[in-house]
């Protein structure tokens, strides 16, 4: 099953981190594999060591199938 996975070309646990403004999403980080959070803040942390603090935005939701963590405003 594992081998069928990757030939397939599919991640196994990195995710993309994206902004929800109204009906749009925006692409803030590809190939997460951290996420930290530090009070009213997250770090985001890719596979090649990237980071990004963000400020402006809180977890909404994170999907772990479709490998997608979604970030909105917060109010």
């Amino acid at each position: 099953m594992v081998l069928e996975i990757f030939s397939l070309g599919e991640n196994m646990c990195e995710s993309k981190a994206v902004v929800v403004k109204g009906s749009k999403e925006e692409l803030v980080l590809d190939d997460v594999v951290m996420l930290e959070i530090l009070g009213d803040r997250l770090r985001l942390v890719n596979i090649e060591g990237k980071e990004k603090l963000i400020t402006e935005y809180r977890l909404g939701r994170i999907d772990f199938i479709g490998h997608k963590i979604y970030l909105v405003p917060k109010e």
